[in-house]
């Protein structure tokens, strides 16, 4: 046992010592499901690391893209670095029971949220996402909440922001509404919000999907 290997509980006519037996076994059965345990979590951690990996070399090179400057770069990729961070500690909370949708929402909308919180109502029924879809989801909001605070319902006094779901299928409906904000004009630039939007959140509903 204490070299690591099985332990079968073996049957001895003294009844003490089948005692023992049957306690060395339990024992080994235990140790071992307590290391194929750490062995799946080690494998689930480097695939999770690898993939996080991915994202942010992604996130530098689309955030280097939209910068005029090495400030403005330094900036921009530090708040997206943090944002990841809040849907990655939510990962980490709540483990294989997955994300709640509306915790994840709220965690990146509040760094962004004015000190009057009757501006601000989310709602939705209570849903629960993988890894993958709560990292989708959650740069999509950090991105829309950054979006607000520079030209919607954040920049303004008196704007309000409404963000509800709904299961539609195997999909999730989501709406990010911004009242007594004024659309700002088009600009030809495309944001790493916008390619995280597009490419990442609406064309896979099955992921967890915004519309």
């Amino acid at each position: 046992l204490g070299a690591g290997q099985p332990v079968e509980a073996r049957s001895f006519p003294i009844a003490e010592i089948e005692t023992v037996s049957n306690a060395l076994g339990d024992a080994s059965r235990r140790r071992q499901a307590a290391e194929t345990e750490v062995r799946f979590l080690m494998r689930e951690l480097a695939h999770r690391s690898k993939n996080q990996m991915t994202v942010i070399a992604a996130m530098a090179k689309q955030t280097a893209r939209g910068a005029e400057n090495v400030p403005e770069f330094v900036s921009n990729f530090e708040k997206r670095i943090f944002g990841l961070a809040r849907s990655t500690d939510l990962l980490l909370a709540n483990g294989v029971a997955g994300v709640d949708l509306k915790e994840l929402i709220v965690g990146q909308i509040d760094p962004f949220c004015p000190v009057d919180g009757n501006r601000v109502v989310v709602e939705g029924p209570t849903m629960r996402l993988n890894a993958q879809s709560a990292q989708i989801l959650g740069m999509a909001a950090h991105e829309l909440a950054t979006n607000a605070v520079k030209y919607g319902a954040f920049a303004r006094e008196g704007g309000r922001l409404a963000v509800s779901w709904q299961r539609r299928g195997d999909a999730i409906a989501f709406v990010w509404r911004e009242i007594g904000a004024v659309p700002g004009s088009a600009t030809p630039r495309r944001g790493f919000g916008t390619t995280v939007l597009e490419n990442m959140v609406v064309p896979k509903p099955r992921r967890g999907v915004a519309e």
